[in-house]
């Protein structure tokens, strides 16, 4: 491509080799905000489980944007290779190799930029984020069309990542500002920020091309962010399960273009390798991260999380100290700064160290949440009690499941125990897993081809002939109790959460 002679430095990775870089990227790369993400493990725990996985957000993105320029390569490569072994390919686009260098730079940042928002421990911090109708009042005046996007819903950290990646560009010069659209590389990352399209010309035809951008990235089953923390988790842990075929993959892939939009398509000789990379998927999700002492470390910090956030006085906890700008509450620029500034200061080491701590003296239980979070520093994890897995029947790659019912049946459990224990520290953790999560708003396409010869364009969702054999739902089922109170749970307790599971099974059906 035309494109690699901006390429002008690199780095080395362990996964992907040589990686490739433009001058551009280099000064997202460079900027604090960024460079943060060195101190935010990937797995937040895992390490205390497989001593090796102590990679962090930093490597897997630059993982995600070297796979997503591959992706882009085997894209048009393939359409030549498949267009002239197949005649009756009308639909495949033959000029991937023409998309103006601004997109594919756009592509290329969104990718490396994706997780920039996660906040220390990565997934359990978004609990703390603050509620949408604080954050909108502080900071919307400057952020419209993200607050348009979010609505009602929650604060997630994808949306403080598209706060990031505007704060990262606005400090560029003028001219590196040039090179694209800040816009464009935001809706790759959320594409329905702006709720619009990204239409270019590529030899002479009007094109939108967001829809294959954004599948680069993120789509359902198979895309570069799960591609990359597969093989990246799988070899930091030493686990085997974590493998799959990528060249395979990247040689079934073809863009193709619909009522002028752009997708990427996978070719139906990929179903098995397809289904090779979703095992893989769940295998690791198994053996890996649902590993009983990973999850007994993340529910005591669960815990310890929801002890911090019950303050004395009943109000919510302001953890950006965003009460220190009273004076200044007409400047949302200032909000915005404190936001960085507890981002840049908290790595996971110090929001343990640090943050938590100070949280705690807060709270109505300090003692409760000091001795929890001393005991997680120390390695020493709450011990697996009872244990159940529920495996749906026949599942179809368009069920989800439910989280209502899992929310229930986490509810009657933690019921049963409350009202059997008292002032025991115990939690109920409820994982589940769905190969085909969001199926329904993927935008890949599978290519199929009948029995005459002739091409025809799917939609992933509508392939359940030929994908819902490989599709895979989980539920796990655990209760951790502190090893202290160990000897509080008995075989009539076990007995009686036992036959609530028994009852929710019979009852309902975890999938919809």
């Amino acid at each position: 491509m035309e494109f690699d002679k901006k390429l002008v430095s690199k780095i080395l990775d362990p996964i992907h080799g040589i990686i490739r870089l433009t001058e551009l990227e280099l000064k997202f790369i460079d900027h604090p905000l960024f460079q943060r993400l060195r101190t935010i493990k990937q797995n937040t725990f895992l390490y205390k489980v497989f001593p090796s996985a102590m990679h962090t957000r930093f490597e897997h993105s630059l993982g995600v944007m070297n796979l997503s320029y591959e992706i882009l390569k085997h894209l048009q490569l393939n359409s030549f290779r498949f267009t002239k072994k197949n005649k009756n390919t009308n639909c495949v686009f033959k000029s991937v190799e023409h998309l103006p260098q601004a997109n594919i730079q756009e592509l290329r940042l969104a990718a490396l930029l994706h997780d920039i928002g996660h906040g220390p421990m990565s997934h359990q911090f978004d609990s703390f984020l603050p509620k949408n109708e604080l954050l909108k009042k502080h900071i919307g005046s400057l952020f419209p069309n993200l607050f348009k996007m979010i609505n009602d819903g929650k604060i997630e950290h994808e949306h403080i990542s598209l706060i990031f990646v505007q704060a990262i560009y606005d400090s560029l010069d003028e001219i590196d500002k040039q090179e694209i659209d800040i816009n464009n590389v935001m809706m790759i990352i959320e594409s329905k920020y702006l709720d619009q399209s990204i239409n270019t010309k590529v030899n002479g035809q009007e094109l939108d091309i967001l829809p294959m951008l954004t599948s680069i990235i993120s789509s359902c089953p198979i895309d570069a962010d799960r591609m990359d923390y597969l093989q990246r988790d799988g070899y930091f842990t030493g686990v085997k399960c974590g493998v799959y075929d990528f060249n395979r993959l990247f040689m079934s892939i073809v863009p193709v273009s619909e009522n002028n939009k752009l997708y990427l398509a996978y070719t139906e000789s990929c179903i098995d390798s397809i289904a090779e990379f979703i095992n893989a998927r769940s295998n690791l999700f198994s053996q890996v991260y649902y590993h009983k002492t990973n999850r007994a470390f993340s529910t005591m910090l669960d815990s310890i999380c929801s002890i911090a956030k019950k303050s004395k006085n009943g109000t919510a906890i302001d953890i950006f100290n965003f009460n220190t700008l009273v004076e200044t509450v007409t400047d949302p620029k200032a909000y915005v700064k404190k936001i960085q500034e507890f981002y840049l200061t908290n790595s996971d080491g110090h929001f343990l160290d640090s943050q938590l701590p100070e949280l705690l003296k807060e709270c109505e239980l300090t003692e409760q949440g000091e001795e929890v979070l001393t005991d997680l520093k120390n390695r020493k994890p709450w011990v697996k009690m009872y244990e159940a897995k529920i495996y749906p029947s026949h599942p179809t790659i368009t069920q989800k499941i439910n989280k209502d019912l899992t929310s229930e049946l986490k509810d009657e459990i933690t019921a049963i125990l409350e009202s059997a224990l008292e002032n025991v520290y115990f939690n109920v953790d409820i994982m589940t897993d769905n190969a085909f999560k969001d199926i329904d708003k993927t935008e890949i396409k599978l290519l199929t081809k009948n029995y005459t010869g002739e091409y025809k364009l799917n939609s992933f969702d509508e392939c359940g002939d030929r994908l819902n054999k490989h599709q895979s739902i989980k539920c796990f089922i655990r209760v951790f109790v502190d090893s202290k109170y160990e000897s509080k749970i008995n075989k009539n307790l076990l007995d009686k959460i036992e036959h609530c599971k028994n009852k929710f099974s019979a009852q309902h059906e975890i999938i919809i």
